[in-house]
């Protein structure tokens, strides 16, 4: 059982699968990268997965972002993939490693042997191919950040033992949705995974004081601030990227959104890792 982080290539996602990799990643994670800007992290990113020998896919034609639609990017991937990374294609005319397949005539019209990556959806699983990964959106949503509050905990994946195919895919920290702008919220909310009784669980650390859009540091530092008395009952949950945050809010320095996604999914990388190799 692997899971397929689809990683719209941001920086900040970009930046947390270059440290992954470089301070080990989990053979059972082997990401999905779709390219959706110029960003010299893209190369990089690939160039730090080549040299650590970890597999990784880059989508070939990506769907979403300006990427695709360049001539001639300032930040190139290398041709061809150095090994071993691979390509990756929605469903075309032309083959790759893993096709992604959004409706069933285009999963049928496929080789069974064929890695693809289908919508976790009753008309796929029905199918039972153990060649499939499925596709979801298993991040928590809410309209207002600040709503994280009300259900602080919540389910992310069953235990293992009740996933089908060669595993799951997610847009780690979002939803299929993609905008090329985010919007401003009052509030902050971490989202942090950690295992229980055999499955994996969100924990919601969200700020108080959500009247207006001022203020992202306090914010920052009112959710971090539950999250050491939280280890303590959950000490299975520390990772690397926990132990960031609270040197953070030890130093009493907000580094920035960027950097606290990219902290959140060093964290998530970790738990899924760790989870899945136990």
């Amino acid at each position: 059982m692997n899971y397929y982080p689809l990683i719209r290539g941001r920086q900040a996602d970009l930046l947390a699968l270059r440290a992954a990799v470089q301070t080990g990643l989990s053979p059972h994670i082997i990401p999905v990268i779709e390219p959706v800007k110029d960003n010299a992290a893209l190369p990089s990113t690939v160039a730090a997965f080549a040299a650590a020998e970890h597999p990784l896919y880059v989508i070939a034609n990506p769907q979403v972002g300006t990427y695709g639609l360049l001539a001639a990017p300032r930040h190139p991937l290398p041709t061809p993939l150095p090994a071993p990374v691979q390509a990756a294609r929605y469903f075309d005319a032309q083959p790759a490693p893993l096709i992604i397949a959004g409706t069933s005539a285009e999963a049928a019209a496929l080789p069974s042997r064929q890695l693809l990556m289908v919508p976790n959806e009753a008309r796929f699983r029905v199918r039972g191919s153990n060649q499939a990964i499925y596709l979801g959106d298993w991040h928590p949503s809410r309209e207002r950040t600040e709503a994280f509050r009300v259900v602080q905990r919540e389910l992310y994946q069953y235990p293992k033992a009740t996933l089908a195919g060669r595993g799951w895919a997610d847009y780690p920290l979002s939803s299929h949705h993609y905008s090329e702008q985010g919007y401003p919220q009052r509030a902050i909310a971490l989202h942090l995974l950690f295992p229980s009784h055999g499955a994996l669980y969100w924990q919601h650390f969200t700020s108080v004081n959500n009247t207006d859009f001022s203020q992202p540091q306090a914010k920052f530092f009112e959710a971090v601030t539950p999250l050491a008395a939280w280890l303590a009952v959950h000490p299975e949950a520390a990772t690397p990227a926990t132990s960031e945050l609270l040197q953070l809010l030890t130093q009493h320095h907000f580094p920035g959104l960027g950097k606290v996604r990219e902290l959140q999914l060093r964290h998530l990388f970790t738990i899924i890792g760790r989870w899945l190799t136990d």
